[in-house]
């Protein structure tokens, strides 16, 4: 048997049936518009509607440095940088999954980080048999890595 009325009908006292009782009344179009919106105007600045966009400037230089490395038999990759940075740099290490269609994905942490180099070392994301660890990634993984300070 059909129930008549939605959900707010048939939650008497219910604040919940009020709240939704009053959504569907807010949202049934009134009138003979049929709910239509007009849409608004397009908002114009204090000094008048905007002009075309110019040619891209140049980047500016950020306090930092961006590699590729690729990683060793331990796993480990380790970066000095082309100079050495102002002050311990924020690193930004994501790892490329070098069989993406196996099943098993990689995962980098930073092992150390100071004004001259950083350690990383990739990680396979499956446990070993037995020990409940994760293994080392071993050879050939790349990481890309992005190394930032804070603007002087």
């Amino acid at each position: 048997m059909a129930l008549r009325g939605g959900p707010s009908r048939r939650m008497q006292g219910n604040a919940l049936g009020g709240i939704l009782r009053d959504l569907d009344r807010r949202t049934r179009p009134t009138g003979r518009g049929g709910g239509k919106i007009d849409p608004a105007p397009p908002v114009e600045g204090p000094r008048g509607p905007r002009g075309a966009r110019g040619p891209a400037g140049p980047a500016g230089a950020l306090p930092g440095a961006a590699t590729v490395l690729i990683t060793g038999e331990d796993g480990r990759a380790r970066w000095d940088y082309p100079e050495p940075l102002a002050a311990t740099p924020v690193l930004t290490a994501v790892a490329v999954d070098p069989d993406p269609d196996g099943g098993d994905p990689v995962t980098v942490t930073v092992e150390g980080v100071d004004e001259a180099h950083a350690v990383l070392r990739v990680w396979w994301l499956r446990p070993r048999p037995a020990s409940g660890v994760v293994e080392p990634a071993g050879p050939g993984v790349r990481v890309h890595v992005v190394a930032m300070t804070a603007p002087e």
